[in-house]
């Protein structure tokens, strides 16, 4: 997991490079000092925002579940930001937003399943508010 000034998050991609998606989550792992195989799609979830006239588009967030294969996780030169691997059944109650609970929760529950659902993020003058489920989370594939 990812913790930063915000708090503790799910460690997210961002990448102007054109990459695949397991190239991407491969530089990722990479830059986190740790190799993975096995990557699955498990959470698809659109956000929308209220409150941030610079953001009307919608955003995709997606979860991956992945196998780790072997390393050890090195600390970004950002001394704001810090790695740490954290026990699936310790991650929840750590995570900053509840949407991310709201989301991430199906997935460790039922990782082979994938998990969809839109989200309302709403902000007020600069600062998160809150979030709203505005369409449940629903099994979009997987066993």
């Amino acid at each position: 997991m990812m913790k930063n000034k915000l708090g503790w998050h799910m460690p997210a991609l961002r990448s102007e490079k054109p990459q695949g998606i397991r190239e991407a989550l491969d530089s990722l792992a990479k830059a986190i000092g740790v190799r993975i195989s096995n990557i699955n799609l498990s959470g698809l979830y659109t956000h929308k925002f209220r409150g941030l006239p610079d953001h009307p588009e919608v955003s995709f967030r997606t979860y991956y579940t992945a196998t780790y294969l072997s390393g050890k996780i090195s600390q970004p030169a950002d001394k704001n930001t810090e790695y740490h691997w954290v026990e699936a059944n310790k991650a929840l109650p750590l995570l900053h937003f509840d949407f991310m609970k709201q989301q991430i929760g199906p997935i460790l529950r039922e990782p082979k399943k994938v998990w969809g659902g839109t989200f309302l993020i709403n902000w007020e003058n600069d600062q998160f508010k809150n979030s709203e489920i505005i369409e449940n989370i629903y099994q979009l594939g997987g066993n």
